[in-house]
């Protein structure tokens, strides 16, 4: 699609970045499916028509012959590891998974939702990295998406230093919310002070959590109080993440959603805001 986009043939856009990637996952990824070994000698090539030719390795220990993508989540023998990695990219900066899947769709025999699962279970696996502590002041919203004939809650949490939390919720009662509060301890750091809006259930579950809440009445007080506290913050974060939500909840169960939303959680708390958003990126998927 995007190289139709530019008159160009598709694999003059992204062998670049295959062998960006290639060089990554050579210099530190290189080990035997197998057997473990990190014994290993270049042995030859792979020939492709429409991508670059894949390197084939040869492990000294057990003497096994493997491609240089054994073992990746770049493991698919139909499109090249530079145009999966786009295709990604774009997805998490737009959401619109529907493209997505029309394109990858068109590269060959291959289960698109099998790459999205692998993609999404990969970032998931990092969900707690960023979790350093800071301050402990944090603010907390709530939104509502409907999705796959359910209305659902996709609760967030946002560290002073612009860390999220996102999680979804059946339900809006204290102890879903205080659920998702104590997930988001383990992952952001501890909550000390927490500013929310005015929902019936933050009381009760910071209350359990021994949190320090400070609502914000916006049909009383505005969207700032005369102390200054307000949710602005996490407000403005569902501005920018709402349209992304709603573009890629296309799946068809909760599981699925909610790790899609975990995945963009990590791509917005490690990757987005990094100095070096597609090295980070690139960094992430490939490391085991």
């Amino acid at each position: 699609m995007l190289a139709k986009a530019f008159g160009v043939p598709g694999y003059f856009l992204w062998n670049p970045l295959t062998f960006l990637i290639r060089s990554f996952i050579l210099e530190h990824l290189c080990s035997c499916p197998d057997c473990g070994s990190t014994d290993v000698v270049k042995d030859g090539f792979n020939k492709r028509k429409t991508m670059p030719d894949i390197q084939m390795l040869e492990y000294n220990d057990c003497k096994r012959d493997f491609c240089l993508r054994a073992n990746t989540i770049f493991y698919w023998k139909h499109a090249s590891m530079g145009e999966l990695f786009i295709i990604s990219w774009i997805f998490f900066g737009k959401g619109s998974r529907r493209w997505s899947r029309e394109w990858i769709r068109k590269l060959g025999k291959f289960c698109c939702l099998e790459w999205f699962q692998r993609l999404e279970k990969k970032l998931v696996k990092h969900v707690g990295d960023g979790s350093m502590f800071l301050d402990g002041f944090f603010q907390a919203d709530e939104m509502y998406i409907h999705s796959f004939g359910e209305k659902l809650l996709v609760f967030g949490v946002k560290r002073s230093d612009g860390k999220v939390f996102e999680t979804l919720l059946q339900g809006h009662s204290a102890f879903e919310f205080k659920t998702a509060l104590d997930k988001a301890d383990g992952e952001l750091g501890p909550i000390t002070v927490l500013d929310t809006d005015g929902h019936p259930s933050y009381p009760q579950a910071t209350e359990w959590l021994g949190i320090l809440h400070r609502p914000v009445n916006r049909s009383e007080e505005g969207f700032v109080n005369e102390k200054g506290v307000h949710s602005n913050g996490v407000e403005n974060l569902w501005s920018h993440d709402r349209p992304w939500i709603e573009a890629a909840r296309g799946y068809g169960s909760m599981e699925t959603l909610e790790r899609a939303v975990k995945a963009h959680q990590v791509f917005h708390n490690q990757i987005k805001e990094s100095p070096v958003p597609v090295w980070s990126f690139l960094k992430l998927i490939c490391n085991n």
